[in-house]
This record gives C-alpha cells, sequence and structure tokens, in this order.
C-alpha cells in the first residue's frame, strides 16, 4: 500500500471495513486525527447507548448545556404545570417537550417555555426595547 493510499482510506475497528478517511469524524482537527471507528458504526454505537438509557442521557444534556439536573427540570415543569411560562400552552416542540430558556449572557436558567416562545425570545435577542416596540406595532396595526 503506497503512503498516499494509507493516506486516505482506513479500516473502521467496529465493523473491519475499509472506508474513505472522510468516513471518520475528526478526534483532533488541529492534528487532523481521526476516531477508529467510522461515522456509521459510531451513530450506531450512540444511539444504543441513548436507547439503552435516555433519562440518563437527557440528565447529561440538561447538566452539560443548562446546569441543571433532570429533577430540577421535573420540578419547574410541575410547577408551571407543564405549561408555557409566556403563552401557558403545552409544549410543542420535539415530542411535545418544553423548552429550558435562559440568558445567552449570564447562562441563568429562567424558566421553561414552548419552542414558538423561545425563538421569539431569540430572534429579538431577548431585547425589551425590540418587545416593546412591537407589542406597539401591535397596539396601533
Amino acid at each position: 500500500m503506497t503512503k498516499l493510499y494509507s493516506d486516505l482510506y482506513r479500516t473502521c475497528m467496529t465493523c473491519g471495513e475499509e472506508k474513505s478517511i472522510l468516513e471518520f469524524y475528526f478526534r483532533d482537527k488541529k492534528t487532523g486525527r481521526r476516531h477508529s471507528a467510522c461515522k456509521e458504526c459510531d451513530k450506531t454505537r450512540v444511539k444504543a447507548r441513548h436507547q439503552a438509557n435516555p433519562q440518563r442521557t437527557r440528565n447529561n444534556d440538561l447538566k452539560r448545556n443548562y446546569g441543571i439536573t433532570i429533577e430540577e427540570h421535573t420540578k419547574m415543569f410541575e410547577d408551571q404545570n407543564g405549561r408555557c411560562a409566556i403563552c401557558g400552552n403545552e409544549g410543542n416542540g420535539k415530542w411535545k417537550k418544553l423548552c429550558v430558556d435562559h440568558c445567552h449572557t449570564t447562562g441563568k436558567v429562567r424558566k421553561l417555555l414552548c419552542h414558538n416562545c423561545n425563538t421569539a425570545l431569540g430572534l429579538v435577542g431577548d431585547n425589551t426595547h425590540i418587545l416593546q416596540s412591537m407589542i406597539e406595532y401591535l397596539q396601533t396595526s
């Protein structure tokens, strides 16, 4: 095998197939190192792990993204009676869940919002002046 060929292809340590180097995720983009398992095998492994313990996965996501536990999220959900803190509707996001609203500047978690309310706040950048202008616009139209 030539040097050029070995740089373009590698064997997946999980499925044993020889594949293009592009079929492997980067481990470190600075050095160009890639994972030993191909993307397909890696996706299968992660999916199986999530299916085996979805609560653990959800708890890890909440902890990593917002600094709260699944228990804290559940308490917020119960305190809000499963409804959006702004419009009062049930969640309408993926799987009817409510989004965790947080300040992007401070990282402080505020409350749970439906997808539409969370998106609206994000689109105006939490700017109260823009929101007030929007209210005034609607009232005069």
